[in-house]
């Protein structure tokens, strides 16, 4: 045999296994590729996409009817539906909704410029402004007096909203770029808790929960395959997000039997459903406490300060009943900050001291239960100048 040949025969032994590794490799990608064209395919068929749906038409409604331009989902609880215009109406009040791509009422929430820096208000239909325009609502007019400090104010407030529903979206409110958050708690938070807790397994599991952030992210590009959403459900499945272990922790809580009669006995003394009988509000509070533990835990690790303000609609003729739970409610909030060194503002006696001073329609909106202009009014020139401190403005 020539030197060539041998040469020829070495060269051919020495790149055979490279040349089978790159066959085997190219073999495996096609393999891969058809499994994956094949299970987009059945699970086309199979999984039916629970997205975002269009907005329904424009209408004028009752507020204390069902609201269908809100959806129950998964991480979230609910939210409204981005694009949404709406009017709520009652005897004493017409107010126009529309609801940004973010799903909250008011204008498109911008990216994040430089040379401002934002505030974001995290409350229920107090802050999204039940009964009033959205420009008489305390969120909306601290921003106009903030904006010449270089601060702008975006109200992520939403109707019905309670600690529960503030730990199930910290992604959205971290989404916005916040420099500062200031949490407005309310007197019905303990029961509303509760409620979400007892029916949130029910709820579907939003597929393109990624419409609802401000930033696009991979995820919301994977979100466009059926595959990846069906794998995505089995996962949920079996590995609970820390929200959802809290929620499924606490609806698992039981009462004692004489927690139980006193809760019964109680509901007959209140015509109030949402206040909680003494015997359990320390227990209530605890559960209740997990969820604002863990959200101000998400904001302080992106370095992000938190401010806690408490209000209730609250006057001297209020039944003693109302009152005693309303002024625990506030002094066990005011523990929790003061523990966490939180920034705390209790607006129970001004709001009390209010009451004195005018008729209850002008500080309480009539048959309705949630502050008038004049309140919002009075609660941004309350909280302005304890906001201005905390947020170091010269």
């Amino acid at each position: 045999m020539s030197v060539e040949s041998v040469e020829a025969a070495q060269e051919s032994t020495t790149h055979s296994p490279s040349r089978k590794g790159l066959l085997y490799l190219l073999m495996f990608m096609i393999t891969l590729a058809l499994l994956l064209v094949t299970g987009e395919l059945v699970a086309r068929f199979f999984v039916k996409l629970q997205s975002i749906p269009d907005p329904p038409p424009a209408r004028t409604f009752d507020p204390y009817k069902e609201n269908i331009y809100i959806v129950q989902a998964r991480p979230y609880v609910y939210y409204h539906i981005p694009g949404s215009k709406y009017t709520q109406a009652r005897s004493y009040y017409q107010v126009d909704y529309e609801i940004n791509s973010m799903g909250f009422r008011g204008p498109e929430i911008q990216p994040k410029s430089d040379d401002v820096k934002r505030l974001i208000v995290i409350s229920d239909s107090i802050g999204e402004g039940h009964g009033n325009q959205r420009d008489e609502t305390y969120p909306y007019q601290l921003g106009e007096n903030l904006r010449e400090q270089g601060w702008e104010v975006v109200n992520m407030s939403i109707q019905g909203s309670s600690p529960i529903y503030y730990a199930a979206n910290v992604k959205r409110y971290l989404s916005v770029e916040p420099d500062a958050v200031l949490i407005m708690t309310f007197e019905n938070e303990l029961s509303d808790d509760r409620i979400i807790e007892s029916v949130y397994s029910t709820f579907p599991l939003l597929d393109d929960e990624e419409a609802l952030l401000m930033r696009t992210t991979t995820r919301a590009l994977l979100s466009k395959s059926r595959l990846y959403l069906l794998l995505q459900k089995g996962w949920r499945d079996f590995v609970h997000s820390p929200v959802d272990d809290l929620i499924l922790h606490n609806s698992q809580v039981t009462y004692t039997q004489a927690e139980q009669d006193a809760m019964a006995a109680f509901e007959k003394l209140s015509p109030l459903t949402y206040l909680v009988a003494p015997e359990v509000l320390e227990k209530q509070w605890r559960m209740t406490q997990t969820y604002l533990d863990y959200t101000i835990s998400s904001f302080q690790q992106q370095g992000i300060p938190v401010m806690v303000a408490n209000f209730a609609l609250i006057g001297p003729y209020f039944s003693q009943v109302h009152r005693d739970y309303v002024y625990s409610l506030d002094e066990k909030i005011a523990g929790w900050a003061k523990s966490e060194k939180l920034p705390f503002f209790s607006l129970l006696p001004v709001i009390d001291n209010a009451f004195k001073e005018h008729p209850h329609s002008h500080i309480s909106i009539e048959d309705d239960g949630h502050p008038t202009p004049y309140t919002h009014a009075l609660i941004e020139r309350t909280l302005r100048p304890w906001v201005v401190k905390n947020l170091n403005i010269e």
